[in-house]
């Protein structure tokens, strides 16, 4: 029950453009500390402006593409992992992303990169459709099926996590009478943190990054002097 430029922010992620050749910078061995995924599985993050390609998959929050946000009723228990994945298929099928490559990026490169982001949801949505009750070992488990990081893993269900209870923060003001935020700022406000702030925040609670590894925010710096920062 958004404005299409809700999705544009979720996925609005990394400060360098995909390309076809690049990995991921830290395999799943530095942030567990020894674990399964090899460190060729390829990073799955990609660049898209601010108001960029969400355009295309608005139905996720309202249920109908041209609804606008003061007249959506999508149900919250309608938000699920499955519904996000579908949305990102149907938009990466109909060519949506075209006009929102960036850089060195390509139409492929951008679209495999919401495909794998797709197949992530997809797997994690088979095992709870909300996303709520996900265990350590499913996350890794979903990293080893899909061929990335726990770190993709973690920021892909982020962005879906952090949407839902924006959507139901929304829903609640709605039905109180109050006014709904009308940009992106007002809703980040709204909310206290970025999709981007929940995956740092599920990897440290989890321990599944190493205070010697690099942070996942993208900043090249070790996680202990950036956002592990005491």
């Amino acid at each position: 029950m958004w404005s299409s430029r809700a999705l544009k922010y979720i996925f609005r992620l990394g400060p360098e453009p995909i390309s076809s050749s690049s990995f991921s910078a830290y395999s799943l061995s530095r942030i567990t500390g020894g674990a399964l995924i090899p460190s060729q599985h390829r990073s799955i993050t990609s660049t898209a402006p601010l108001n960029g390609w969400m355009d295309s998959i608005k139905g996720v929050f309202t249920g109908n593409k041209n609804t606008p946000l003061e007249e959506s009723n999508l149900p919250v228990e309608a938000f699920t992992l499955l519904r996000f994945a579908d949305e990102l298929k149907n938009a990466r099928r109909l060519g949506k992303f075209k006009q929102y490559i960036v850089g060195r990026s390509s139409e492929a490169t951008f679209s495999d990169a919401f495909e794998k982001q797709e197949a992530v949801i997809r797997y994690l949505g088979a095992l709870d459709v909300t996303g709520e009750n996900l265990q350590a070992s499913q996350k890794q488990d979903a990293a080893k099926h899909c061929k990335c990081t726990i770190t993709d893993v973690e920021n892909t269900l982020a962005k879906f996590t952090w949407a839902r209870q924006a959507h139901k923060k929304m829903a609640e003001l709605k039905e109180g009478g109050k006014p709904l935020p009308k940009n992106m700022g007002e809703l980040q406000k709204m909310m206290g943190s970025t999709p981007m702030d929940l995956a740092r925040s599920n990897l440290a609670k989890s321990g599944q990054i190493s205070r010697n590894a690099l942070c996942p925010c993208g900043s090249k710096k070790r996680y202990k002097r950036c956002c592990g920062k005491d």
